[in-house]
């Protein structure tokens, strides 16, 4: 296991503030091929992580800022995306099938050029890319 997933298993708390601080030091989070099915990420900020490849189906980032994140290939089926802010992320070749995106930002986010809303549940308070 990777020191950052190891934090980020710590809880929302604890990760918030070590996260800042990397980002502060000019470094962002390494979470390539982590191991996060089922894990409760609500209010997390993940915002510029690398997630390639990331394990998170059926994860709860419910309200997570996921703003400018990599996610390029990262299992998100299932997963709980509630008002989470994906502004500017990278979703090439994620798998979203059956994610909650309700009301989550995707503003200038990079989607998967086969990704259709249908895989996904949103509703009106959802912002698509352009």
């Amino acid at each position: 296991m990777d020191a950052d997933e190891a934090v980020l298993k710590q809880g929302p708390t604890i990760w918030n503030q070590y996260a800042r601080r990397r980002r502060a030091e000019g470094r962002r989070a390494d979470l390539r091929d982590a191991s996060l099915s089922g894990a409760d990420l609500s209010g997390t900020d993940l915002a510029q992580a690398d997630l390639r490849g990331a394990q998170l189906s059926a994860s709860y980032l419910m309200s997570a800022d996921l703003r400018g994140a990599d996610l390029d290939g990262a299992d998100l089926s299932e997963a709980y995306l509630i008002r989470a802010d994906l502004v500017n992320s990278r979703l090439v070749g994620a798998s979203l099938d059956g994610a909650d995106l309700s009301g989550a930002d995707l503003t200038g986010a990079h989607l998967d050029p086969s990704f259709t809303r249908s895989q996904v549940i949103s509703d009106y308070l959802t912002i698509w890319p352009e």
